[in-house]
């Protein structure tokens, strides 16, 4: 039996990837840990799905260990592909670091016994950590919704990102690809049919959606795109989450072809930090005049800029605060929202182990002055942040008093404690 364990914040994750097997495997969802060792002890065989943020996972990395030491427990989802050594180290025997809609299936006949060959996309222990081959999926041949969770998400239009930003790991699913507007038109009816006519999407760069070179949008396939999910019956959603765009994207032939196809009346992109040497740092690829003329652009067309900026960026000094704060000025006076963001580690990027700067009091400032030109959960993402350090420092405290106790000889957990214990419900 497929055991799926939804978590908070992960029906999205879990929705996709399921879609690769419901249908022709038996699917139970559990949201408690209670249920998943009810089901488990029942279950002649089972087979636990997670997927992990780096969030769930310093919440519930003791369930996951538990877990895995009663059942096969598959892991997929960013965690899995920014540090899936960590998984196996707890006991999670296939950790999923690529696409999963071939993954997950290899999987289960390998549990099954139906094949002993490796699965693609995936670490797993046998006898150590062995790694699958990478295989890459056309987006077109599988769906993104679940019916055994009940479960419709933004429709993923498009995979991979071609930029290299230091605080994001989209960049680690691969070469760039495409779902095809027949593609969305199919699902989106499907969805339409369910009763659910706001169409949203899943594109780490919204408008460059189609584009022949990764970097320059592709008006035409915009377009064809949303016409495509119109004359299913639904009203898309682009360029605003989850499916925001870069600002070099947002141009008056961008706008001015999709304005009258898009439901959405706001435009998000990244400016991430007024500071050129930050920006530089990040690996962004634009400068800070290139957020002002794309807001410039938005406003002209009827559109209200939403402007992502991550305040604590690690090296961010006075002079980078004061540089930030007097673009998100300008920004603000141009007609902008800004949605304002704290720096949050994340395993597998670039920056992953570096400390974020303080929260200046120069961004509390600013929000106090602007707070209708302000969103966002910064003040979350603070305590978020030091839960992460702090709930990965004890993840490695666990498993380097579980290898001391294995080197002498011991079976017993560290301190007598029980992987399960003391778990978050």
């Amino acid at each position: 039996m497929l055991i799926a364990r939804e978590l908070p914040g992960a029906r999205n994750g879990l929705a996709y990837a399921l879609a690769a097997v419901e249908d022709r495997e038996k699917v139970l969802v559990v949201r408690s840990r209670e249920e998943l060792l009810a089901a488990i002890s029942k279950s002649e065989r089972p087979l636990v799905l997670y997927s992990l943020s780096t969030p769930s996972f310093v919440e519930y990395w003791r369930e996951i260990a538990e877990a895995a030491s009663k059942a096969v427990v598959v892991v997929g989802g960013p965690q899995a592909v920014g540090d899936p050594v960590i998984l196996l180290r707890l006991g999670v025997k296939y950790a999923v670091i690529g696409d999963g809609e071939v993954a997950l299936p290899a999987i289960v006949e390998r549990e099954l016994g139906e094949s002993d060959t490796a699965p693609p996309n995936t670490l797993y222990l046998d006898g150590g950590i062995k790694a699958g081959p990478r295989i890459y999926v056309n987006l077109d041949e599988y769906k993104t919704y679940s019916t055994a969770l009940d479960a419709y998400p933004p429709i993923e239009i498009m995979r991979g990102c071609p930029y290299r930003c230091s605080f994001c790991s989209t960049w680690r699913l691969g070469l760039v690809r495409y779902r095809s507007a027949e593609s969305v038109a199919e699902i989106a009816r499907v969805y339409v049919g369910r009763g659910i006519t706001d169409i949203r999407f899943i594109a780490p760069v919204g408008f460059l959606y189609g584009s022949r070179d990764g970097r320059t949008p592709n008006v035409e396939a915009l377009v064809e795109l949303l016409e495509s999910v119109r004359k299913a019956g639904g009203k898309p959603y682009l360029g605003t989450f989850p499916s925001e765009t870069r600002p070099e994207t947002v141009t008056d032939e961008v706008l001015r072809a999709i304005k009258g196809l898009v439901a959405n009346k706001k435009i998000s992109f990244g400016l991430q930090t007024g500071s050129e040497k930050l920006l530089r740092a990040t690996k962004r690829m634009h400068d800070v005049e290139a957020a002002l003329e794309a807001a410039e652009v938005a406003r002209r067309h009827g559109f209200t800029p939403i402007v992502d900026v991550i305040a604590g960026l690690p090296g961010e000094d006075e002079e980078d605060v004061e540089t930030t704060i007097a673009a998100m000025e300008r920004l603000v006076k141009i007609g902008a929202k800004i949605r304002l963001h704290y720096f949050m580690p994340l395993p597998g990027t670039p920056m992953w182990g570096m400390r974020p700067a303080p929260l200046h009091k120069a961004y509390l400032e600013f929000v106090k002055m602007h707070e209708p030109y302000v969103e966002g959960y910064w003040a979350e993402q603070v305590e978020l942040s030091r839960r992460i350090y702090e709930g990965y420092d004890e993840v490695r405290r666990y498993l380097s008093e579980l290898d001391e106790a294995q080197v002498l000889g011991e079976r017993q957990v560290p301190h007598g404690q029980m992987p399960g214990q003391g778990l978050h419900r």
